[in-house]
């Protein structure tokens, strides 16, 4: 009985010990197969070759799990990329096999009822005091799903007299729902953004379209957007735009600086990586936000942007009113904002 224990204990020491090497080995191996990815779409050349020596070259024996794994890679490679789009996603369960280029019936349906449980990105549509529009979103879906709720949205917000749309919780989406929103406060086609592409080697123009649902804001009258250190990839897409277009004021607080819209590989059977393709730039300067962040034009803590937003526009329009009685009414309601400020 003693030799069957002491046996069975030394299958027990030696066990992970046999383990460990073909651990290590299938760690090597999606370490070279995320650098391949890297090297064949990161949208960085160079920094693609950096990265994949750097990965090659790193012990991850210190982490435990293959979550942890995956932790330790994606702080590597954004610390050495300064580039938050990029991150290494597990799966514990195996992931299926190359699906159809076309998405099944099950898997459009599904999508369907996460972006109404969702309403599409649209948090709040509201008419605040002095007739200012507000449009609070978490998230741009894309333009094929959310144009008519983007529509409703807008035209229940085109007699205010100012707009402020608030962005300061929205952490991107989809690239095609910044050309979808700007459309809205533009009376004529503008080109706002390239999108560059290093898989291919193409480039994307967006415009903004003569042709949306419901109504316009219109390009005349004064539209606000508030940002935050949160603010992060496809909203600062937007924000960038319009502040180079000169069509709003942004109020808030720097973005956090993510200009690479990415797309999810699948590395192995239980890892997928993120890997940003793509650089959206100023058409004309070719320039983007890409680790820098928007910066607004009117620096405050992003707690504090919707009254200062408000309390600007309640300004301009008190200083322009010959009403005596509307001029109160303003006067009522900017009190009212200034006692609420810390």
């Amino acid at each position: 009985m003693r030799r069957c224990v002491i046996f069975f204990s030394a299958l027990l020491l030696t066990g992970p010990a046999l383990a460990e090497p073909q651990a290590a080995a299938a760690r090597a191996a999606t370490v070279q197969a995320i650098a391949n990815e890297l090297n064949t779409s990161y949208i960085d050349a160079a920094k693609a070759r950096q990265l994949a020596g750097v990965l090659q070259r790193t012990d991850f024996a210190k982490a435990k799990t293959d979550e942890a794994f995956a932790d330790m890679v994606t702080q590597l490679m954004q610390d050495q990329a300064k580039d938050l789009h990029l991150r290494l996603f597990y799966n514990a369960e195996a992931l299926p096999e190359q699906r159809s280029s076309q998405p099944s019936p099950a898997d459009v349906a599904q999508r369907q009822q996460r972006l109404r449980k969702a309403n599409y990105g649209i948090d709040r549509v509201e008419r605040l005091p002095g007739n200012i529009g507000y449009l609070k979103t978490s998230f741009f879906a894309a333009a094929g799903d959310s144009a008519p709720f983007i529509g409703a949205a807008m035209t229940l917000l085109s007699n205010a007299d100012a707009l402020i749309i608030d962005l300061r919780e929205n952490d991107g989406g989809s690239t095609d729902g910044v050309p979808l929103l700007a459309s809205y406060l533009f009376d004529e086609r503008v080109h706002i953004a390239d999108l560059y592409r290093r898989e291919g080697n193409l480039t994307e123009q967006q415009w903004t379209s003569l042709a949306v649902p419901g109504s316009r804001f219109g390009a005349e009258k004064d539209v606000y957007l508030l940002t935050s250190k949160s603010t992060f990839s496809a909203a600062e897409g937007l924000a960038f735009a319009l502040q180079n277009k000169k069509r709003v004021t942004i109020v808030g607080e720097t973005t956090r600086g993510g200009a690479h819209p990415a797309r999810i590989k699948k590395i192995n059977a239980h890892f997928r990586l993120m890997v940003p393709t793509s650089t959206a730039r100023d058409p004309v300067t070719l320039k983007d936000w890409e680790g820098v962040g928007v910066a607004p034009d009117i620096a405050v803590p992003a707690a504090e942007a919707l009254a200062r937003a408000q309390l600007l526009i309640l300004k301009k329009a008190q200083a322009g009113t010959q009403d005596a009685k509307a001029g109160a009414e303003l006067q009522k309601r900017i009190d009212e904002l200034v006692s609420q400020q810390p």
